[in-house]
């Protein structure tokens, strides 16, 4: 029935451990994805003495089984290669698939939960192959980067559209007799993290100029950071994720220790990859081409016994044996002439049964063939209820494993969306106190120590929709979008957290606009965010994206493509890379996108108010 589906049996796909391998990548040039995985995995069984024909199958030799299976599917092919080997430290399942659209998964299991070194074939891929996640060069081997690469540093640590980690190492010019060999080290330090994460050493000109870029979300020298996807480093927040090791920490352990460090790091981040899309759908249709396998093995039995050319149960029919004639002696003895007739009255009696049990007549082919037809269809009918039982439960099982997929990211995106409103709440509390101070200090003790009144102009609204039906027609931002988009967050948000953050961030982009149009302020939103609003009307900086990434803009631009009026566009278009996040919610999580044109029209558009746009995270 095929290695995969043995291996589905045996060891059931469960969220990976902390301690396994796991790579995702695209390459620059999809074509050459397949041919040139197919070959290195060949090559790969090669070195471990397993041969194995390119033809799609399954071989199994002194305690490992290895197979390789495609699959078309519309004009994409897919590939499935896997390794099951059996070692002295335990099983190990290597996974690789593969896509013609570019795109390759490899997977190293351990059932023992040990941890998986970078497999050599991993290291090959990266070397035939320009692979990249995101704006995450992969390689086998760490980079120096010079100032003339901050640039790219900064949009690389900002992609949240990458998955794997960065491992930056900085350098001073004061020790510069120190820097070869501090980046020889690191490449020892990196040898676990292939696949997984890129590692950077700056030079010294390099590590001061991302100081001054970035601030304290820096790397010092002679020190080592992880950097974590989606770094904003205008947050003060979100700089406790991306760790580093100090000077003393790096020197006083074995190269191999802060390996192994490293490579856990890198891990246990990939355990809480989401799934590519991509990469679950291709699963789901080998699983599928496996089941199918399973059902035709099991209904082969049941064909067998078919007539080939007539689909009709094929009778055999045995020629009686042929007894020579015999005298037999008159017997004066009535019972000696009668002890034959017991098995004759048997093989009648046996007769009879057959023929009730099959409903027929007489003991004719024709009668015996007819008893087999009626008694087929009930066996098919039990097939195909059979069939669409395990079909039923594949679907069941995928709905299942996408709600839970949908409710982990929710869940993820609560605790982030929690991080930063408890530091807005610490910083508003901070700012209270220090003002109730100076309160005090101007002895106006009743201010300082008397109950807040309440806002009585504030009325949380109750929609998305009624916070944009009540945008007045004088106002200098306008609603161009579509309300079934809206409706549908509206109903998935019972507690009108997207409203809220759409009202504020309405209020801040109006006076933004007016504050522009004044020539009071000649930045852009995101400095206005910054550093310009007042506590009335202020909605988190930290809520707001000015750009969308290379990556997303490059497979799913045109769904950023929103209406506006033709004064602004003579094709009614624009695209609006611009947004803001209302709700973070896994699928749900509400975003609003819009175009700044203050500058020539006095107004901003808003194209778009729904559920997250498809990007390399979303569902």
């Amino acid at each position: 029935m095929g290695g995969m589906m043995k291996t589905l049996l045996e060891n059931p796909r469960t969220a990976a451990s902390i301690h396994d391998y796991q790579s995702f990548s695209r390459a620059l040039v999809p074509n050459d994805c397949i041919p040139v995985v197919r070959e290195e995995f060949v090559r790969w069984l090669a070195e471990k003495d397993i041969a194995i024909s390119e033809a799609p199958g399954c071989l199994e030799a002194d305690g490992a089984r290895a197979t390789i299976e495609t699959i078309k599917n519309g004009i994409q092919e897919l590939l499935f290669c896997q390794l099951v080997e059996e070692t002295p430290a335990g099983r190990f399942t290597t996974e690789i698939h593969a896509s013609t659209d570019g795109w390759i998964n490899i997977s190293v299991r351990s059932a023992e939960r040990r941890f998986v070194s970078v497999p050599r074939i991993a290291k090959a891929l990266m070397r035939r192959l320009d692979l990249y996640d995101a704006s995450l060069q992969l390689l086998d081997k760490p980079m120096v980067w010079d100032i003339d690469k901050i640039d790219d540093l900064i949009e690389l640590l900002e992609d949240d559209d990458r998955h794997g980690l960065v491992f930056v190492a900085g350098s001073r010019k004061e020790e510069g007799e120190l820097f070869n060999p501090f980046a020889e080290i690191l490449s020892k330090w990196a040898r676990e993290v292939y696949g997984l994460a890129q590692t950077i050493v700056l030079t010294p000109e390099a590590t001061q100029e991302l100081g001054h870029r970035i601030g304290h979300y820096a790397v010092g020298p002679w020190t080592l950071r992880t950097y974590f996807p989606g770094v904003d480093h205008r947050s003060s927040v979100d700089s406790v994720r991306h760790r580093y090791m100090g000077t003393d920490q790096l020197a006083q352990q074995k190269p191999a220790a802060v390996a192994k460090l490293l490579g856990n790091a890198a891990r246990r981040h990939a355990a809480t990859w989401t799934e590519p899309l991509e990469l679950m759908f291709a699963r789901r249709n080998f699983t599928r081409a496996a089941t199918q396998r399973l059902i035709d093995a099991i209904e082969k039995p049941k064909s067998a016994g078919l007539s080939a050319e007539s689909g009709e149960p094929s009778i055999v029919v045995k020629k009686p044996t042929e007894i020579a004639p015999q005298t037999v002696e008159p017997s004066t003895e009535t019972e000696e002439a009668t002890t034959a007739v017991p098995s004759v009255r048997e093989l009648q009696s046996k007769l009879d049964l057959v023929q009730a049990v099959l409903g027929i007549q007489d003991l004719s082919e024709a009668a015996i063939r007819e008893a087999a037809a009626r008694i087929t269809p009930d066996n098919g009918t039990l097939s195909d209820e059979a069939v669409e039982t395990i079909e039923s439960q594949l679907v069941e099982i995928e709905e299942l494993q996408d709600e839970l997929r949908d409710t982990t990211d929710s869940l993820n995106d609560i605790e982030f969306e929690q991080a930063e409103y408890q530091e807005e709440l610490q910083k508003n509390q901070s700012e209270i106190r220090w003002l109730r101070e100076k309160l005090r200090e101007a002895n106006d003790y009743e201010s300082a120590n008397g109950v807040t009144p309440e806002d009585e102009e504030w009325v949380r609204p109750g929609s998305c929709k009624e916070v944009l039906e009540n945008i007045a027609p004088e106002s200098t931002v306008v609603f161009t979008g579509d309300f079934a988009e809206v409706e549908y967050i509206d109903n998935r948000d019972q507690l009108g957290r997207a409203a809220f953050n759409l009202h504020h961030a309405f209020l801040a982009l109006e006076k933004y606009a007016r504050a522009k149009l004044d020539n009071e302020f000649a930045g852009d939103v995101e400095e206005y965010l910054r550093n310009h609003q007042n506590g009335g009307s202020s909605i988190s900086a930290a809520k707001h994206a000015m750009n969308e990434s290379k990556t997303t803009m490059g497979q799913w631009g045109k769904e950023r493509e929103f209406e506006v009026p033709a004064t602004v566009d003579s094709g009614c278009k624009a695209v609006m890379v611009a947004h803001f996040k209302l709700h973070r919610a896994g699928m749900s999580s509400a975003r609003m996108h819009y175009l700044d044109d203050v500058v020539r029209s006095g107004k901003i558009y808003i194209g778009y108010v729904g559920p997250h746009l498809t990007n390399t995270q979303t569902n």
